[in-house]
């Protein structure tokens, strides 16, 4: 069902389509204290919960809010019921976690009480082309920044990912490539990749710079391994990629992408890459595993 109202919950209670003002001081707002998963919801299910969940798990240690999985199950559980009962059986499912009021000034207060977020929206207007079609990427000029301590989690400080998106305007280009401070190719603006050289598939580390996306997971995991494809994770130089024979990207909610053409900050070709029959079983076996990415 296609609707462009808003549905929110706080905490496990619905409420009006704008959140109430007293979260106005709350520390996810004021300093990005927190956490977010965009989550693929599928005939009033979200498949890989799980594993957005397990990240949840990690980010929140990492940033020192303490949430059981427990109560977030719970709270994503409610919305859910809230979507179906306005017939509402597919699109995205936003959950934030912040480290709730914390006043004035960046050290926590003594007892932090999380706030829980959950919010919908429609299915991004591009997701055929993304899943069906040899897509066009660009290189950003924006570099991401080291940061081993919030490297792989998904917090709420996406400035990088927002200087890097706004460098073009045009309709041109499906995704932008980012790499290092040191030249390594890191991700895409909103997913991962993975590249394929002469003898071996590799997607790069993400413990210095990037997100450990749900979707690079499940390929490392699950759909890799049941194509009995080798695949490794490792540094990308720009050489590699320069030689590579075929590029994807991945994320939850648009699932795996095939990258038809690179090109560079000027909008020149860098590379075109030809269809591969790898990719194909790739994206093969991820729709039998997980029909809703067909």
């Amino acid at each position: 069902m296609t609707t462009s109202k808003s549905y929110y919950s706080l905490n496990g209670q619905p409420i009006a389509d704008s959140l109430p003002l007293n979260i106005l001081d709350d520390r996810g707002l004021s300093y990005g204290h927190g956490l977010f998963e965009t989550i693929l919801m599928h005939q009033s299910t979200l498949p890989l919960f799980d594993r957005h969940l397990s990240r949840l798990n990690r980010g929140s240690n990492a940033l020192n809010i303490p949430i059981k999985s427990d109560l977030i199950y719970n709270y994503v559980q409610l919305f859910l019921d809230q979507l179906k009962g306005q017939s509402i059986v597919q699109g995205v499912v936003k959950v934030i976690i912040t480290a709730g009021t914390g006043g004035r000034g960046y050290k926590s207060p003594d007892t932090i009480e999380p706030r829980v977020v959950c919010s919908y929206s429609n299915l991004p207007k591009d997701i055929a082309d993304y899943r069906n079609q040899a897509i066009n990427v660009r290189f950003c000029e924006h570099k991401l920044p080291i940061n081993h301590p919030l490297a792989g989690i998904k917090h709420l400080n996406r400035l990088d990912q927002i200087l890097a998106r706004n460098e073009w305007t045009c309709d041109n280009y499906h995704e932008g490539l980012m790499s290092s401070q040191s030249g390594h190719l890191i991700e895409a603006v909103s997913g991962n990749v993975f590249i394929k050289t002469a003898d071996r598939w590799i997607t790069p580390c993400v413990d210095q710079a990037g997100v450990a996306g749900v979707m690079r997971s499940l390929m490392l995991e699950e759909i890799f391994p049941a194509c009995n494809i080798p695949v490794s994770v490792s540094l990308i130089t720009m050489s590699e990629l320069a030689e590579s024979e075929s590029l994807l990207l991945c994320n939850s909610i648009k699932g795996l992408a095939k990258v038809g053409s690179i090109y560079n900050h000027g909008n020149q070709l860098f590379k075109s890459l030809p269809t591969d029959q790898q990719t194909l079983m790739l994206r093969r076996k991820l729709i039998e595993l997980y029909p809703q990415y067909q």
